[in-house]
């Protein structure tokens, strides 16, 4: 399957190539990544979504993590599904009830609408020192991210994405500015995470039973984070893929 750059997060800005061709996984690649993944290390997890996208294209190499993020929830999406839709099912925070709901790719996954300006960079000052910003590229990330596979002096993953958005030479002392950040210094962070890197729109999700006789603004929702997910879509593949009788036919 063929995606068009533009239907990327990033919009395909700056790309030199049109599209990125992502498949979904085959019966004996689904079995052999539910055995290969690192499931309890989150940060060997991410290498190894990344290296199957790999397997794809190449050129994803060089694009922006924000876009192959997306790109690792969209193939997980394509393997389980073949129209596009996932069936959910969440815990009502406010009564407990469990809630199904189908999700369709073209009516609820949305990107915040990405401003080309940003795209550029940004000069920063972070704990008294001035930087550039980057929206690094796979390329560029690895740099950055390989240190913390080697050495897991820092093993959450979204703290490296962070660390990976500032450039610079000294990397003891950028790690030093973004782990130690205080008070505006952590709203800087948080804000160019989300702009960067936390690009979709959380899918909103209505409990009937609490929404019960209520209308228009009274109506609460749950928001479901898209990245959440990504978590158990191979366990939900026997509802979101189910067979019909013309399947299997017994004699």
């Amino acid at each position: 399957m063929e995606i068009s750059v533009k239907q990327l997060p990033s919009g395909g800005f700056g790309y030199d190539f049109p599209t990125i061709s992502i498949t979904p996984l085959t019966f004996l690649e689904l079995n052999q990544y539910l055995e290969q993944v690192p499931t309890d290390d989150p940060l060997g997890k991410y290498m190894f979504d990344i290296k199957v996208l790999e397997r794809d294209d190449k050129k994803i190499n060089d694009c922006y993590v924000m876009d192959v993020d997306f790109l690792i929830f969209f193939k997980k999406l394509i393997t389980v599904s073949e129209d596009l839709s996932y069936q959910i099912e969440i815990t009502c925070p406010e009564c407990g009830k469990k809630i199904k709901k189908s999700i369709s790719f073209d009516r609820d996954i949305h990107f915040k609408q990405i401003d080309p300006n940003i795209m550029k960079g940004a000069r920063i000052n972070l704990g008294g020192h001035v930087y550039e910003t980057i929206v690094p590229t796979v390329n560029e990330f690895l740099k950055v991210f390989d240190r913390y596979l080697r050495y897991r002096s820092v093993t959450d993953l979204k703290m490296i994405k962070t660390i990976a958005l500032i450039k610079g030479d000294y990397a003891n002392q950028i790690e030093d500015d973004v782990l130690g950040a205080k008070h505006s210094d952590i709203t800087l962070l948080m804000a160019l995470r989300d702009l960067y890197y936390d690009r979709l729109e959380p899918i909103e999700v209505y409990c009937p039973e609490c929404n019960r006789d209520k209308k228009g603004e009274e109506r609460r929702s749950v928001a479901v984070s898209v990245d959440s997910l990504i978590v158990d879509f191979f366990r939900e593949l026997y509802i979101n893929s189910p067979i019909d009788g013309s399947k299997i036919l017994f004699k």
